[in-house]
């Protein structure tokens, strides 16, 4: 019974938020109620259904409707550039009301126009970076497991890493449900588990290992910083930190800022952590690392609005 009424309010949710914000109750309830936290909105790609090669569509925002966005967030609340909402909640320094900070996941070259974007409107954005997978680097697992799931040939594949099973994908369900199944492989183990998973898939699929070209160049990013945008640290290599243990998170956290300030010649102050959803991705001896390497704050996928009594090494995104 709880599962039933917790699917009805997912399904009825979105269009009572629409109705609330076309007929101008957002707008009134944010006049007379102001809120006094921050609300971080977490971001991917923005693309249309050319995207979705490389983006689950569940991640897309289409550049249309993200403009519509930010010249609506930058005329409505009070946007503030992520580092100084961290500083303000840290040092328990009142925000405007309604605040909010855009930031994006990952690193995909479509940024680049949501940077663009953002800077028409006087807007600055954190963009979080995979540092080790930007276009003149390594594969961007999650992109590649899609690429190489699509490449596959037959009603099914068989892996052995790692362990021995076999995958149908005879239809777009099954090839869909691979994907997921091979992206929670990739999630559950460490870094040369899933990398030797990604080898066996290249080899069933006769596709060599290559960079990702949907991913931002450093050209492109030095453009973003240009334009004012932040650029913040999430890993080396998208790796799920909690399943890499401690030698590998530590690496692939200190190691993606030190990338970042060596490459952009930028301070980098912000970190996310990568994988969020059903499994464990953060931890309290997590926090510590990214707190160790020199990070002010630390943003996770948890849905909510961040408060001055929220963790900085773990604090609350709003989904879009």
């Amino acid at each position: 019974m709880n599962a039933l009424v917790s699917r009805l309010r997912r399904s009825i949710a979105p269009a009572g938020k629409t109705l609330l914000f076309r007929s101008g109750g957002c707008r009134a309830l944010r006049t007379l109620a102001p809120s006094r936290n921050v609300a971080i909105l977490r971001y991917h790609a923005v693309c249309g259904p050319e995207g979705y090669a490389y983006a689950d569509p569940g991640i897309c925002v289409s550049p249309e409707a993200f403009d519509a966005h930010i010249a609506y967030l930058s005329s409505q609340y009070a946007v503030l550039p992520l580092p100084e909402a961290v500083a303000r909640l840290t040092s328990r320094q009142p925000l405007p009301p309604n605040a909010v900070a855009i930031t994006f996941d990952d690193g995909y070259a479509d940024n680049l126009g949501a940077a663009r974007t953002l800077h028409k409107y006087g807007v600055v954005g954190t963009f979080y970076l995979t540092a080790d997978c930007l276009a003149d680097g390594q594969p961007f697992w999650p992109t590649e497991i899609k690429t190489l799931v699509e490449a596959l040939r037959g009603p099914a594949v068989t892996i052995t890493v790692p362990r021995a099973q076999t995958l149908p994908l005879a239809t777009a369900t099954d090839r869909y449900r691979a994907i997921k199944t091979l992206t929670k492989l990739c999630k559950g183990h460490p870094i040369p588990v899933r990398d030797a998973l990604r080898a066996e898939l290249r080899q069933l699929a006769g596709v060599p290992a290559a960079p990702t070209p949907t991913m931002l160049t450093w050209d492109q990013v030095r453009e973003m910083v240009s334009l004012g945008m932040d650029m913040g640290g999430h890993t080396l290599t998208h790796t799920n930190l909690p399943s890499a243990g401690p030698e590998d998170a530590w690496r692939e956290i200190d190691g993606c800022r030190r990338v970042l300030r060596e490459r952009l010649g930028v301070e980098v102050t912000q970190f996310s952590y990568p994988n969020g959803g059903a499994e464990r991705y953060h931890t309290p001896e997590l926090h510590d690392m990214a707190r160790r390497a020199g990070f002010t704050g630390a943003a996770t996928s948890s849905n909510g609005f961040t408060t001055p009594d929220s963790d900085p090494f773990a604090m609350e995104r709003v989904e879009i």
